[in-house]
């Protein structure tokens, strides 16, 4: 039963970073959010950036991806993928990492290297 979940859980997430767009190209240089003063980091962010965002916790069953929250150090902010997606930001590489059990909790850790494409 739970190897069901886990293949629906790699399956979902296989097809939402093949679904994503990807653009080729040089990376552009970002400055962090905390030196662009008065610039929303999500939504003001070049075209072609790219950054690594880890989960903010454990993705469990149940959980629906789009509501997800990542931490992206280099926007300095917290953000769902819905909320990545509506800012012009897209999944280009997902990470699953090993299912693990935390505060007796079972979830697998997620990272994601997105880009801005809009």
């Amino acid at each position: 039963m739970v190897s069901k979940r886990l293949l629906s859980t790699a399956a979902a997430l296989a097809a939402l970073a093949l679904a994503g767009c990807s653009s080729t190209g040089s990376h552009s240089a970002f400055t962090p959010h905390v030196d662009r003063a008065g610039l929303d980091p999500l939504l003001d962010a070049p075209l072609r950036t790219e950054t690594v965002c880890k989960g903010a916790g454990l993705f469990t069953a149940g959980t629906k991806l789009g509501g997800f929250s990542f931490e992206c150090p280099d926007l300095d902010v917290v953000a769902t993928l819905n909320e990545l997606r509506d800012a012009g930001w897209r999944v280009e590489k997902m990470h699953i990492g090993r299912q693990t059990i935390e505060n007796d909790e079972s979830g697998t850790p997620l990272s994601a290297t997105i880009r801005k494409v809009y």
